[in-house]
Formats: C-alpha cells, sequence, structure tokens
C-alpha cells in the first residue's frame, strides 16, 4: 500500500465518547499520529462501550488492522485492550465468524484508515456480516464458570467476581445469538436480554456490572441462574 494515500490529518477522537483516563487519550493521540507514518498500519477501530452512548464504560477497546500483525508491536496502557489482524486474514475470519471484526463492522468506529480499507470492507461485507458463533460463546461461557468457581473456592472473591462478570457476559451474547441478535456492548446487554424475554440473565448480569466484588450469597445466586449444561 501507498503509504501517503488517503490518511485523514486529524484523527476523529469525537467518536470515543469517554476516555478510561487523561493517559489512555494521550497514548491514542500519539499512536494515530505514529500510524499515518507506518506504511504497515492500515485501519484503526474503535468499539465497545466507550463509543456507545448512555452506557458506562471503564476501558476502550482498538482493533488494528496491519499489512503484518506480527510486526504491529504496540504497548497500551493497562486501560485499552489492543488486538490487532493481519489484513490478508481479514475475509477468512469474517467468513468463519469472528466476534470482534464482526461487531467492529457493525458497531465500530474508524478512527484511522488507509486507502478507505475499512470504508471497502464494509461495502464488501455490507448485509451479510456472519452472527459470531454461538457454540464460541457457550464454550468461554463455561471456562469463565469453571474458574469462578476455582476461585470462590480458594476465597478470592475479587476473581471471582471478575469471572462471574466473564461468565455473565457470555452467557448473555450466547443466548442473543441463538436467537439471531447481534449481540451490543456489554452495558447493553441486559437491555437487550429483556427484549427476548430473559429478564433473570439480565438482572444478573446488571448485578455483576454493579456490585464488585460480590458477596458470596450473590456469587453463588448469578453463577447457577443459567447453568452452561442447559443449552446446546
Amino acid at each position: 500500500m501507498n503509504g501517503g494515500q488517503n490518511t485523514s490529518e486529524r484523527p476523529a477522537l469525537d467518536v470515543i465518547l469517554r476516555w478510561p483516563t487523561t493517559r489512555a487519550r494521550r497514548w491514542v493521540e500519539t499512536f494515530l499520529d505514529s500510524a499515518k507514518h507506518d506504511d504497515n498500519m492500515v485501519a484503526v477501530i474503535a468499539l465497545g462501550s466507550s463509543i456507545r452512548p448512555k452506557v458506562p464504560s471503564v476501558d476502550l477497546d482498538l482493533l488494528v488492522i496491519a499489512e503484518d500483525a506480527r510486526k504491529a508491536k504496540h504497548r497500551p496502557p493497562i486501560e485499552i485492550d489492543l488486538r490487532a489482524y493481519s489484513s490478508h486474514d481479514v475475509d477468512s475470519l469474517l467468513r468463519n465468524g469472528n466476534d470482534l471484526l464482526s461487531s467492529s463492522l457493525m458497531f465500530g468506529k474508524v478512527l484511522f484508515e488507509r486507502n478507505d480499507f475499512w470504508k471497502r470492507l464494509a461495502i464488501c461485507w455490507e448485509d451479510r456480516i456472519p452472527l459470531p458463533s454461538h457454540d464460541q460463546a457457550l464454550a468461554r461461557a463455561q471456562k469463565a464458570l469453571t474458574q469462578a468457581k476455582e476461585m470462590i473456592r480458594s476465597g478470592d472473591r475479587d476473581a471471582a467476581s471478575e469471572l462471574a462478570l466473564s461468565y455473565l457476559t457470555h452467557m448473555a451474547r450466547a443466548e442473543l445469538l441463538r436467537a439471531k441478535e447481534y449481540p451490543r456492548s456489554r452495558p447493553e446487554l441486559p437491555a437487550q436480554l429483556r427484549t427476548i424475554g430473559l429478564a433473570t440473565l439480565a438482572d444478573c448480569l446488571e448485578l455483576a456490572l454493579g456490585s464488585r466484588p460480590m458477596s458470596e450469597d450473590e456469587l453463588e445466586h448469578v453463577l447457577e441462574v443459567c447453568p452452561v449444561s442447559n443449552h446446546g
């Protein structure tokens, strides 16, 4: 790709509605400035709750598309979750239901792109973005549930609460995918669950989102509300 073509002079940072820290904003500004001069960088997309209106957020999710993702060795601060993919892998990953790429196409906001890469990708996949894998969401829920129970047995309520939140998030995603609904950002999942009649799971997810660490009774309740074994 020609590194001098079709890159914006000023990144559209106004699409990020809430910054987790001032440090995060400074890092992103520097990162995007360097991307303009790095031919390996193809696109940078913001996604997740930080770009969604009227929901809380505590971190920032970034998707990086590079010519060679192995060379994209960036070290953001801990409050930024950065994932990188090689541009030549994107189409095959989308066909196989990669949830991060699919979600980015559905809801993401462009911070940087070279030669209209993301715009052309969105046009190519318009009206045919596959739903992420329901089975993968269940597998992730099962793993988080097992780990949460291990942390409860060890007496680590902080870790158990984080893993319980992960479990409920994956269960929510699995239920929505089974209903052919595309999951939005985590703070928006309870409202989506209620639209498909799953108020109990929605209540438990809201509890996990708002109460960390949870008490032993709360942990016991939310981990039993929707067993993974009930799904097939």
